[in-house]
């Protein structure tokens, strides 16, 4: 009975997420177990896709009591399974996506404990059983379930990482209001895996909306400005790349700030024979040979090794560079440059 409502769940957490698929396997019932319990699993299901009335949750629902309903959204809210929205005085709910969503927030306070111990453990299970099906050549089907009415989007989402080089991140941090950060998620996982990461770990930032929702549940802290510029600054200098995500309803924006030591996305590109194909990327990198030394200080910061010395010359592997411009940063001649690719720019929106 328990298992039901979790493979209806799986169901509703694919027609909300776009990174990590839900399919029901032993690994998935083990780390699903560690974010929703079964009385949540069922109201999550019974939530129709976008803002929704809790009188339209309660419809599906059986004999739902209202008042304990929204008691049982609110403690949910606090545990970033659901956001809740007023509107002209109006309370409205919006079941989060998984990854981006409510595993970021889950781990964005940075708490070392048990549980989030086992949630780590659980959940790197379920990523291996995961790439070990679609390594199958045999990926399983996956299947999407929400009720209720059908939610209009203007644009599809690509559900790919948005490589974002400093100069443009900075001018996106320039112009939003509300910014926040937490933890990194990944570098806490590995934290509490005992493989702890020396880069900076404060530094999973959001934006808009999803930043002042973070703050109002503590899950992260509220950044000025210019506190934000002076974390991309660090990140920067530890050679971390710059990431930014686009989720359904345009409500998640995280920021990311990565490495290929614990960021399952990064290492996945890496892996891949043509990363820059792996996500959205406006620029490559251009090498001027006649201001380049060779002295190969970049040749260590691209984390995509797109960068490597022939003969004494400095090559990129444009199949490999991915646009991020952290190379640049360890230039002592200014030898590398961004150069944007045609008709490639998505405006980024705070």
């Amino acid at each position: 009975m328990v298992d039901a409502i979790y493979e209806k769940l799986a169901g509703a957490l694919n027609a909300r997420s776009t990174s990590l698929p839900s399919i029901v396997c032993n690994e998935f019932f083990d780390f699903i177990n560690c974010l929703y319990t079964p009385e949540d699993a069922a109201i999550y299901v019974a939530m129709p896709l976008g803002l929704s009335t809790i009188q339209e949750i309660a419809e599906n629902l059986p004999a739902t009591d209202l008042k304990k309903l929204a008691h049982d959204l609110e403690i949910m809210e606090d545990r970033g399974l659901v956001h809740i929205a007023d509107r002209d005085g109006v309370k409205l709910y919006e079941a989060l996506p998984l990854i981006p969503g409510t595993v970021e927030f889950h781990m964005m306070r940075g708490i070392v404990d048990e549980h989030h111990k086992k949630l780590t453990v659980f959940l790197r299970a379920y990523q291996r059983a995961v790439g070990k099906m679609y390594a199958s050549g045999n990926p399983p089907q996956m299947h999407k379930s929400a009720p209720g009415r059908t939610v209009p989007i203007d644009k599809a989402i690509d559900p790919r990482t948005t490589i974002v080089p400093y100069k443009e991140l900075k001018e996106l941090i320039m112009q939003t209001e509300y910014i926040s950060a937490g933890t990194c998620v990944c570098r806490h996982e590995g934290a509490l895996l005992d493989k702890p990461c020396t880069k900076p770990v404060n530094n999973c930032m959001l934006l808009g909306e999803s930043a002042r929702f973070s703050v109002n549940k503590r899950f992260a802290r509220r950044l000025t400005r210019e506190e934000a510029v002076k974390i991309i600054d660090q990140a920067e200098a530890a050679g971390l790349v710059h990431t930014y995500a686009y989720t359904t309803g345009d409500y998640l924006k995280p920021l990311c700030n990565c490495c290929q030591d614990h960021c399952m996305i990064i290492r996945g590109i890496k892996k891949s024979p043509v990363p820059n194909m792996m996500v959205i990327s406006r620029y490559l990198v251009e090498i001027n040979n006649d201001d380049c030394t060779g002295c190969e200080a970049c040749v260590s910061r691209c984390q995509m090794e797109a960068l490597k010395m022939v003969d004494g010359i400095l090559t990129r592997d444009e199949k490999r560079c991915i646009g991020c411009g952290l190379c640049m940063w360890a230039c002592p001649t200014e030898a590398l440059t961004l150069k944007p690719l045609p008709a490639s720019k998505i405006p980024l929106k705070s």
